[in-house]
This record gives C-alpha cells, structure tokens and sequence, in this order.
C-alpha cells in the first residue's frame, strides 16, 4: 500500500461547516438581501468607512500618556519605559497616531486588536507589534483561565504565543475572552445598505432607466441593431435624460419602478441612522443632514456630546487594557494610561478664554497650565494658585486691618 493511500483524506464541508469558516476567517457572510458581507465589502459601504475613518482619525491625535500617582498628586511619567511607545512610538516602523489609529480599525470592524510584546527577558516592554488580521486563529482558555493565542503568521510557520505575550484590546465581550465581530451581528443591516448602494449605482449607469418596452407596430428583422443603437445613444449616467427619438410608429414604455416611488432615499437614509446609532453608538448629528439637523449652543458641546458616547467607552476599554497588558502587578499601584482628549473640546477663541480665566478665578488651574493647553511656554511665576481678590492689593485701616 502506498503512503498516499495510508494519509487520511480531506472530509467535504457541508454548507453550514463552510459558512462558519468563511464567517470566522472573513466576518460576516451571506444575508437576505443576496449580498455576501465581509471586513473588507462592508468598508466599501460609505457610512462604514466614514464611521470607522472617523473614529479611527480622532483616536490617533488624542496622545496617550502614563501617569504616575503618589497620594492625590498625578504627574506624566515621561521617564517611565512605556512612556515614550504609547506616546510616540510603539515600534521601529509605526508612530504612535498609526497605532492607535490602526487599532481603533480592528476594533470597529472585526472586535479585536492584538499586538506582540518584545522584550529582553525580565526586562520591560520594548515594542509592540501589531498583529495582521488573521494571524490569531485561534484564542483558547486553559482550565486555569489562562489564555494562548493560536497564531500563523504570513510565512506559513505556527506557533502558540502565551496570554502574558500578548496585548489584547476587545469590543464587546460575550464569552469573557474575546470580542464579538461585528459585522456578523449585523451583517444584515450591512447587506441591506450594500444592495441599496449598488442599486442606486445600477440606476444612475444605465441612464435609460433599464426595463423600458420599445414596441414596433410592425416586424423587425434585426432587433439587435435597434437596441445596440438605443443602448449606445442613451445609456449611461452623462447620457441621461436625452430626448429619445422613435421612428417607423415605435412606442417607449417605462416598467420600472421610480426611486423615488420606491422610497430609495428613505431606505437609504433609514440604514445610515440604523448603522451609526446600532453598529458604533455615534450621534446621528455627524451624519444626518435635513431640515431636523439638530444644533448645538457651541462647538464644545458638540464635541462633548461625541466625545461622551463615541469615544469615551472606547477610550476607557484601551486604558484598563493597556494597564492590564503592559503594567507589572507593581507598576499597577502607581502607573495608569490616559488618553487627553482636551484637543477635541477646544471651542472658540472666546470661549477657550472665559473657561481659562473661570479656572484661574477659582484656583482649579494656574496660568501655567492653562498655557500649557494652549503649547505655550510658562511663565515665571505662573504656577502659582490665585484668585481674582488674590492679585489686588486689599485696602487697609489706620490700624493695619484688612477691611
């Protein structure tokens, strides 16, 4: 007996066995609407890309910096080791906004981001290596809890990386461990909004409003010609609208159903709300357009209203990550990862300079800090706390009392 005969041969999947597959290398997968969604299909949906370029853009210009807390008082722990990769950056190749940046990627659209941690032994994290989508296979629980991650990277080797290797940030957790892909629970809403999308491209390219009836009274003999000719003097989008001249007694009749009667803008408006209110919890103010644009008092509410449900939990899930993942259990009583988001709520002019001199008046900044969120340089004697009354000179009596 040969030795190909001995080798076990590949078992056929079934469809569900190929769909699952499919599902969990690619996301997704098949939807009512007869469009196959994926990682990639649903970012060629444009509330998606803008949803996830949004996100993604205003993740990497927050700076993320390591604080050091002794008692009340919290500095920037700019000697700290991990300082420098989480500030600027995190490996050889990539600055910090790329990182953050890429990470907030693999969050909004597959619910999991995992990079490499390379050290000298017993030392502490020297860079981080952001792992390609796909390269995790597999995450698998031991009977302790601890975790190890089933990677094969792009040269085809495999290899098991242990949990303590490994920084894992996750979206939305289900089975304690691991991040849920997104596009599988939604993949209908993504599917609906794919069809709309490529429905309204086939209208406007065909320009002669496909499903017209051209009649003849009486016999043609080359039919072919006839709509070969049509098709070339009418169809496509810089054609549209065209007058359309019929001979020999021909009549043109319309079958389709307009847009319009369809209801495409409202079905297309109806799953832009659904994808960026239910997919990445953003307000519907970035997006929607109208008559019932909603508005705001000032620029800074704005961008607190987007800060507070957008960024905020996701903000807050890569902080507790990084101090989990890349702090000893020492370094974790006293160091901790936050991203300033102070860039994002600046206002006007005016507004920046009454919030600044309401700080001051009431001693919860000092000038010095409130140049700092301006990058200008101090001043001697800014750091010092003061309030209005504190900078004018109080009257005195004849006995040296303060009235």
């Amino acid at each position: 007996m040969s030795i190909m005969s001995r080798m076990p041969r590949p078992q056929a999947m079934n469809s569900h066995e190929l769909q699952k597959l499919i599902m969990s290398t690619f996301g997704g997968g098949a939807t009512a609407s007869g469009v196959t969604v994926s990682n990639e299909s649903a970012m060629r949906l444009s509330t998606v890309y803008s949803c996830v370029s949004i996100l993604s853009r205003s993740i990497a210009q927050l700076p993320c910096h390591v604080m050091r807390q002794e008692g009340r008082i919290k500095n920037k722990a700019t000697d700290f080791p991990l300082y420098r990769l989480l500030h600027d950056q995190p490996n050889e190749w990539m600055t910090a906004p790329e990182f953050w940046g890429m990470a907030m990627n693999h969050l909004a659209l597959r619910g999991n981001f995992y990079a490499l941690k390379t050290r000298i032994s017993g030392r502490a994290v020297r860079e981080l290596i952001p792992l390609a989508p796909g390269v995790v296979q597999e995450v698998k629980q031991s009977e302790d809890f601890g975790l190890t991650y089933a990677c094969r990277f792009p040269d085809g080797s495999a290899r098991d990386i242990p949990g303590t290797e490994v920084m894992h940030l996750r979206g939305m957790v289900i089975n304690g461990f691991m991040g849920v892909n997104p596009i599988q629970y939604v993949r209908e809403t993504l599917g609906l909004g794919l069809a709309v999308q490529e429905f309204g491209g086939r209208f406007f390219g065909a320009g002669t409003h496909p499903g017209i009836i051209v009649t003849h009274p009486g016999h043609l003999k080359e039919p072919s010609k006839l709509r070969e000719s049509l098709g070339d003097t009418y169809a496509g989008l810089g054609q549209s609208h065209r007058i359309m001249l019929l001979e020999e007694g021909m009549k043109a009749e319309k079958i389709v159903i307009d847009p319009k009667d369809s209801q495409f803008l409202e079905t297309r408006k109806f799953n832009k709300s659904e994808i960026v209110d239910i997919f990445f919890g953003m307000p519907l103010t970035l997006f929607h357009s109208g008559e019932a644009t909603p508005t705001f008092a000032s620029s800074e509410q704005f961008s607190l209203s987007y800060i507070v449900y957008a960024l905020t939990p996701w903000l807050a899930n890569i902080e507790k990550a990084i101090w989990r993942d890349l702090l000893s259990p020492e370094d974790q009583q006293k160091y901790f990862a936050k991203f300033s988001v102070g860039a994002l709520l600046r206002g006007s002019m005016q507004e920046r300079a009454e919030f600044y001199q309401t700080l001051v008046n009431t001693e919860i900044m000092n000038p010095n800090e409130c140049r700092d969120l301006e990058d200008l340089n101090p001043y001697p004697g800014g750091d010092d706390y003061r309030t209005r009354t504190s900078t004018v000179k109080q009257p005195q009596t004849d006995q040296g009392a303060t009235k």
